[in-house]
């Protein structure tokens, strides 16, 4: 089967069936929500893909054992998830996987020449979340030189089938000295989910059962399979996923473990919550559409806030797919307005708006900032 290194990759769900925690372990999405909002100009070249033709021969995908699970997951849950063989190079394993040949990972021979360099680096882990009932595709990535006796904060990124293309220049930052190690974790899901629809849903609609799945089950996961410096750790989400880390961030103080202290908010896209007129995704259901605004009461709970906040946007930012109302406050406003209300809590807070950029461009430029600012190299001395 010819190997489509130009697209990738499609396929499917619950391959993992045949994967426990028990016994199976180590090796290592996504439409933006411009259709229904936000549109910038360089979003229409991320989505542009060529046909995919299904393998004509059967594969095997391999999975590993050595996973210890959380103790907060069920039996179901365990034996649903494993680490597996990096099966995001090739194209016939994905098929394999999947079921419905649905494409979630929009990458260019650039971004899998870059990807494969470091293809050592990748561990691929499939964990299943049984209140949502949804099989999550985990890459990790170990930093230059890796070291299984030290700790290392990590970087957690949510949607894979963007930002997993992303890693490679982060992690050549760090391999050229300008920053200290990190463990990238990236949150995405199997090969034939409907990301799109996914995004909105778990983002959105099911924020606390999500925030319960990273917080309890996949974190803490991670956490007793590698050794992770949690205070260091960082939280990053963008649009709908920056609505989330805001929603993480304002509801961190529900839960016994705190795998994060600092948490990056990129273009929250709030208007998910009340905007009514949304061709593509149904709110109706969202009872109080604007607990946003009272950080969902984080401050009547506690006194102060003790984890750090970067919240950034494109200053070009605006809503190209639907009329928007004008009062409806644009990203950019809303960003603003997030940092001024978490600044009179005296919340340790940055707000940096590329006055330039769109909804996305503005991304590789932020993430190597921030290792570079927030991780300085370390003294070789």
């Amino acid at each position: 089967m010819k190997k489509i290194l130009s697209v990738l990759l499609i396929c499917g769900l619950m391959a993992a069936s045949a994967a426990s925690c028990a016994g199976k372990g180590e090796t290592s999405s996504v439409a933006e929500e411009t259709t229904a909002a936000v549109t910038t100009a360089e979003a229409a070249s991320e989505e542009v893909t060529e046909p995919v033709t299904e393998p004509t021969t059967t594969v095997t995908v391999e999975y590993y054992d050595g996973l210890i699970c959380s103790d907060k997951m069920t039996d179901k849950e365990k034996a649903n998830s494993s680490f597996r063989e990096f099966t995001l190079l090739d194209v016939d394993k994905c098929f394999e996987i999947g079921e419905n040949g649905r494409n979630s990972y929009y990458f260019y021979p650039a971004d899998i020449t870059k990807i494969t360099k470091i293809k050592d680096y990748f561990r691929e882990l499939t964990i299943y979340d049984e209140q949502l009932d949804k099989q999550f595709l985990v890459h990790i990535t170990l930093p230059p030189n890796y070291d299984e006796s030290r700790e290392y904060p990590v970087m957690f990124i949510t949607d894979s089938s963007y930002r997993l293309k992303m890693v490679p220049d982060m992690w050549n930052v760090i391999n050229d000295g300008d920053a200290a190690p990190v463990i990238f974790v990236i949150l995405g899901y199997d090969y034939d989910s409907r990301e799109e629809e996914e995004r909105f849903d778990k983002f959105i609609l099911q924020e606390e059962k999500l925030l319960d799945f990273i917080t309890d089950d996949l974190m803490k996961t991670i956490s007793l399979n590698y050794k992770v410096d949690a205070s260091r750790s960082v939280f990053f989400g963008h649009s709908f996923g920056g609505v989330f880390s805001h929603y993480a961030l304002c509801n961190s103080d529900k839960y016994d473990y705190q795998p994060f202290g600092s948490y990056i908010i990129g273009s929250p896209s709030f208007y998910a919550y009340f905007y009514p007129d949304m061709e593509y995704f149904d709110n109706s259901s969202i009872k109080d559409p604007y607990a946003f605004q009272r950080e969902f009461d984080y401050f009547d709970r506690n006194e102060t806030m003790d984890k750090n906040v970067l919240i950034c946007a494109g200053g070009r930012e605006n809503y190209y797919d639907f009329k928007a109302p004008d009062d409806l406050p644009t990203i950019p406003e809303e960003a603003k307005m997030l940092q001024e209300r978490l600044a009179a809590h005296d919340v340790p807070s940055e707000l940096k708006i590329y006055e330039e950029c769109y909804h996305n461009n503005y991304l590789a430029d932020m993430f190597k900032d921030y290792l570079k600012q927030n991780f300085p190299p370390e003294d070789k001395n």
